[in-house]
């Protein structure tokens, strides 16, 4: 805390060889005179400076050399003594006595000392008084403290430079050097008085070109997406389409365009909208996400769910599982979301927050008086990790379990009658999405665009390629011809259901007593 920010005022009393030899501190004489240059020093003028002559009968200058041989030592105007001080001291007490004579009813030496009377009488006559001692001019405040001219003085190169006085009865500042040269090192100007900090923000935002490109991805995946639900729509009636539950891949779809819509959403932040849009967009997404996911997960774990029931859970027993059982199950999911979402938002909702992490100053910041800090706004709630983690337990619930499914029916493979194996592999796949994407969303990196790059990166390829796990195996079914097993599945769809190879128990992965009576049974759920 030293420079031309900075202005120390020292007491007058201090020594003027103060910093030569320092005592009781680590720094040294030189630290210390580079610390202290140009501090200002106030402190009593002890000899007056005026020409006249005072109360006594003398000027203040042959007072000066009236006691110089009694100490010693020359006296200048500048020495600190306090001979003048004692001097105008007992003038002053002896006025005050002789003052309160003419108040006491009795002479001065009928009064014993500590008489309370004598003190208050002659206490009141010091407080009246006012004349021209040898130390300047004598009067005090209040009765107590003594006012006169006070000096100031400025350490220039490690000396203390007289640059003024100080007169407090007239309340007068008189300079002997110019105001500008006060502030020589500091262009002539005084330092504030006062904190003038500007402090400079910095936004941490998604840079807008990444987040352009990560739009541009989730556009395609989108218009990917709808290519595929088109497809599913008009060929909805073909025999491979038919039996891989359209209705329920469409719901998958829908849910994997809800989680493009999503990853475009992570990017958006204060910088591109206000802030009450920005509340919106956190809200929406905060649900769309959920929403998202239970769709497309939640739809991948019904078909491997109906799979699993029909030809695991019941080897012997015929079992019809329509398609309105699966989206039974999604609406309970979807409720169970809602049941989460709703207290969330009603109890504790969101809101935005502010972060402010101050930078270090350097030494330009200090010159320029500025503090630099970033600024972090996030989306977040009182209570947001508990709900957040009751989500999470919710769904790693749901994943767990489809997960489990997926392995279940990892060796039935039935081309045309079902697409368990490629779902399966979806939900692997979704499964290593949640594990990564998750912790790499509470990442602490030193940009929010290395963040967003890495986890909107990783969300576009996990659902792209889940997308294309599910319909791209479907459409090649469809254009691929003289596939034997969309003949069998025909004859089961017909009137007339055309009997299952032996050999069909070990390929398919079904009992060997029950191919042809699961067979029909899926058909019969799917059809």
């Amino acid at each position: 805390m030293y420079g031309p920010n900075y202005v120390w005022i020292l007491t007058g009393y201090v020594s003027s060889s103060w910093q030569s030899s320092p005592e009781g501190v680590h720094c040294s004489s030189e630290e210390l005179r580079i610390a202290s240059e140009g501090y200002f020093k106030v402190g009593f003028i002890m000899y007056g400076l005026s020409q006249d002559v005072g109360r006594c009968g003398k000027t203040p200058e042959e007072f000066r050399q009236e006691i110089s041989p009694l100490v010693g030592y020359n006296i200048t105007v500048d020495d600190q003594s306090f001979g003048a001080l004692g001097y105008d001291g007992m003038w002053a007490l002896a006025l005050a006595m002789h003052g309160a004579q003419d108040v006491l009813l009795n002479g001065l030496d009928s009064y014993p000392y500590g008489d309370i009377d004598y003190a208050r009488t002659v206490t009141n006559q010091l407080r009246s008084l006012d004349f021209d001692g040898m130390s300047g001019p004598v009067r005090f405040a209040n009765g107590r403290d003594r006012l006169g001219k006070q000096r100031l003085l400025q350490n220039i190169g490690g000396k203390d430079v007289p640059i003024g006085t100080y007169e407090s009865i007239a309340d007068k500042l008189v300079l002997s050097v110019p105001v500008d040269k006060l502030w020589y090192d500091n262009g002539g100007k005084p330092p504030p008085d006062s904190d003038i900090t500007l402090t400079v923000s910095f936004l941490q935002a998604t840079p807008i070109g990444i987040l352009v490109g990560i739009s541009i991805l989730a556009s395609l995946g989108l218009l990917l997406d709808f290519a595929f639900i088109g497809f599913n729509i008009i060929k909805r009636k073909h025999k491979q389409i038919k039996m891989s539950s359209p209705r329920v891949n469409n719901i998958i779809a829908m849910g994997f365009m809800l989680a493009y819509l999503c990853v475009v959403l992570i990017g958006i932040d204060r910088s591109m909208v206000g802030e009450g849009a920005l509340l919106h967009v956190c809200r929406m997404r905060s649900w769309l996400f959920v929403i998202a996911f239970t769709l497309s997960f939640g739809g991948m774990f019904t078909k491997m769910w109906r799979i699993y029931s029909i030809v695991i859970a019941n080897k012997t027993k015929r079992k019809v599982i329509k398609d309105r059982y699966l989206f039974g199950i999604i609406a309970v999911l979807l409720l169970v979301d809602f049941a989460i979402l709703l207290p969330w938002q009603i109890i504790d909702p969101i809101h935005i927050e502010e972060i402010q992490v101050p930078i270090p100053q350097t030494a330009e910041d200090i010159a320029n008086h500025e503090q630099h800090q970033l600024v972090y706004v996030n989306c977040t709630s009182n209570n947001n990790t508990i709900w957040i983690l009751i989500l999470l337990i919710y769904k790693a619930f749901v994943v767990v379990f489809g997960a489990f499914l997926a392995w279940s029916t990892r060796n039935i493979n039935v081309p045309g009658l079902n697409d368990s194996y490629y779902v399966g592999l979806s939900i692997y796949n979704t499964v290593i999405c949640c594990v990564v994407a998750v912790p790499l969303s509470f990442l602490a990196v030193s940009s929010i665009g290395v963040t967003f790059a890495l986890v909107s990166g990783f969300l576009l390829f996990c659902i792209t390629a889940s997308v294309c796990m599910l319909f791209f195996p479907k459409i090649i079914a469809v254009y691929r011809k003289n596939d034997v097993t969309c003949s069998t599945v025909t004859g089961m769809i017909g009137t007339t259901a055309t009997t299952v190879p032996a050999s069909a128990d070990k390929q398919y992965g079904l009992p060997s007593t029950s191919a042809n009576h699961e067979l029909k049974s899926v058909s019969e759920n799917l059809n």
